[in-house]
């Protein structure tokens, strides 16, 4: 019974891990496509493939949650992470698809850096959750890693504003404006809600450490 209850409990950091790790590789595709952006179309498929994964997992984790009596972590908590997680995932693909859709060309060197801040905190985020199942041991390095992915999120936020403060004052086009901004705030919501998983597993660590 004790295995059993062992299991279980593993079950959810391993679905926490899977997940992460299908952020890190939505994150990586974004950025190939960008560094690529006439393979554009192929990528944004590549890319929906992999939300569909991430789909599943959040779906999975939801499921067991709801199935089981005894849970790791507190239900909440369980809950806040997955939905957001599930929610980077959401928001990368949602830049590509927009990029595609709006045929926006080549990308702007704006776009590229939140991309690599993106990819830097989604990094973080795996590593968290990579030890997540052994706080005891590693509450100093989860707390350090969430200080760093906060750290991103704040040199995205400087960026994002700098970003869209250059739309404005570039004499485009305006709707190359709209087009923009647009795939600005899907980054720098990604990033949002990276910083959002860093709360939460910060008060996860302090919690249960």
């Amino acid at each position: 019974m004790i295995f059993n209850l062992k299991s279980r409990e593993d079950k959810f950091y391993q679905f926490f891990r899977e997940a992460s790790e299908t952020v890190c590789n939505g994150v990586a595709i974004l950025r190939d496509a960008l560094n690529d952006y006439e393979r554009m179309p192929a990528r944004l498929d590549e890319l929906t493939a992999i939300e569909q994964v991430g789909d599943s997992i959040t779906r999975s984790i939801l499921e067991k949650l709801n199935q089981s009596l005894v849970t790791p972590l507190d239900r909440e908590d369980i809950y806040m992470l997955a939905r957001e997680l599930d929610r980077i995932l959401d928001h990368v693909h949602g830049t590509l698809e927009k990029m595609v859709l709006y045929k926006t060309g080549k990308p702007t060197e704006a776009a590229k850096e939140l991309v690599r801040i993106l990819v830097q905190a989604t990094e973080e985020i795996k590593k968290a959750f990579a030890v997540l199942n052994d706080l005891k041991t590693n509450y100093n390095l989860v707390l350090e890693l969430c200080e760093d992915i906060k750290f991103q999120e704040n040199l995205g936020d400087h960026c994002y504003r700098k970003a869209v403060a250059a739309l404005f004052e570039g004499g485009l086009d305006p709707i190359e404006v709209i087009k923009w901004k647009e795939v600005y705030e899907h980054l720098e919501t990604a990033l949002d809600h990276c910083e959002d998983v860093a709360n939460h597993l910060k008060g996860v660590a302090l919690k249960y450490a």
